[in-house]
């Protein structure tokens, strides 16, 4: 289950990081336009963030796939690099996700309606679940 876990997760980062360079490069995908990703993206924002900034994150989560793969095998780290930073990145990652399923949508609903409706039916429980996916992998 935990190989299973450690994929997926892994799969869903990169997914997520992969929307975040198409963003980043002025591709808006699924949105149509700027102004509809923004609305859609963020809660009450006028205009998203910058290209060099949206690609900061996309190789955020980019790294946060592959600590998700190497916190589970051993034969994918670094060898300079300690054993407990991997434990230590994986528990990182299920505190941003969990803090950001469970606490961030209650927070942020002064947003848009656009935003708010899809944080709290996807982004948020998107998260959660990744959130408990790296639990699976920090524990396994």
């Amino acid at each position: 289950m935990t190989n299973a876990a450690s994929l997926l997760l892994a799969a869903a980062l990169l997914f997520v990081g992969a929307l975040h360079f198409l963003w980043a490069a002025g591709v808006y995908w699924p949105a149509a336009s700027k102004e509809d990703l923004t609305r859609k993206v963020l809660s009450d924002s006028e205009e998203i963030p910058s290209p060099p900034l949206t690609a900061l994150v996309a190789a955020f989560l980019a790294g946060a796939a592959y600590v998700a793969v190497a916190a589970h095998w051993d034969g994918l780290r670094i060898g300079f690099l300690p054993d407990w930073l991997y434990t230590l990145g994986i528990w990182g990652l299920v505190a941003v996700m969990a803090l950001r399923g469970l606490v961030e949508p209650f927070f942020a609903s002064t947003g848009n309606e656009v935003y708010t409706r899809l944080n709290r039916r996807a982004y948020a429980p998107f998260c959660v679940v990744l959130a408990l996916l790296g639990v699976v992998v920090a524990l396994g």
